[in-house]
């Protein structure tokens, strides 16, 4: 005997679904909307992300900003839309760059509302900090370490990053101390708090004097990554404040 079990199918579900109440049978259609909803949203991600893959950002922007649309409870969306408008700006001239980067403050500050995450106040403090609004990035990146331990050491390293190109140069060195603490293997960590300690040294006669732990902080990177990108800077460092390697 041949079963059409798709017909079986639909004659079993239109039974359940005559046998429901009224209250049932709306929680189902609103459960049946959801899914549309949600296959739509995927496939929107799917096309946005293929976007990005081929440098075609301002697309991906225009199809996420569509997403955010339909469903602007969706975090994701958000950090996602906030990501593309990142990227893209840098491309741009400077009065649409800055616009590009607010626009993606505003993208990641909704993502945290629905969602706080450390990569999604990590990435907010990023676009705080390249448009100019290097307070509001640091407490960013404190929170993202707050919220995520695991990886405090990146968010720690990105805050120390902000407040070196500010000039915080006390500030710089907790921070960099925080990421080593929290990541002891980071050596970018150690290059870094070097040249913030190195820049606090002072000059007796012809010799410059360094504060304490700047040789540290520098031979600690060349042990982590002897061939590294700072390997050289940081040897010419230590000659010039007459330290061992």
């Amino acid at each position: 005997i041949n079963f059409d079990l798709a017909k079986e199918r639909a004659r079993v579900a239109q039974q359940a679904e005559q046998q429901m109440t009224p209250e049932q049978k709306k929680a189902l259609e609103e459960a049946q909307k959801e899914n549309v909803k949600i296959k739509s949203l995927n496939e929107k991600l799917a096309a946005a992300s293929a976007a990005q893959s081929a440098g075609q950002l301002d697309q991906a922007i225009q199809i996420l900003s569509e997403a955010t649309q339909i469903d602007p409870t969706k975090d994701l969306l958000w950090f996602k839309l906030g990501d593309a408008l990142r990227l893209s700006a840098p491309k741009a001239d400077p009065a649409d760059r800055t616009r590009r980067y607010g626009e993606a403050v505003a993208a990641y500050q909704k993502a945290v509302g629905i969602k706080p995450t450390g990569a999604y106040y990590n990435n907010l403090g990023e676009a705080l900090a390249k448009a100019g609004k290097s307070n509001e990035a640091e407490q960013a990146y404190q929170q993202a370490a707050q919220i995520d331990p695991v990886n405090a050491g990146q968010y720690y390293f990105n805050l120390g990053a902000v407040m070196t190109n500010t000039g915080k140069v006390d500030d710089a060195i907790q921070a960099f101390d925080k990421a080593i603490a929290a990541d002891p293997a980071r050596a970018d960590a150690y290059y870094w708090k070097g040249v913030n300690l190195i820049g606090k040294a002072t000059l007796k006669g012809d010799k410059m004097v360094a504060p304490e732990g700047t040789a540290e902080a520098f031979n600690k990177y060349l042990e982590l990554q002897p061939e590294g990108q700072f390997a050289e800077p940081a040897k010419q460092m230590l000659a010039s404040i007459g330290a061992s390697i």
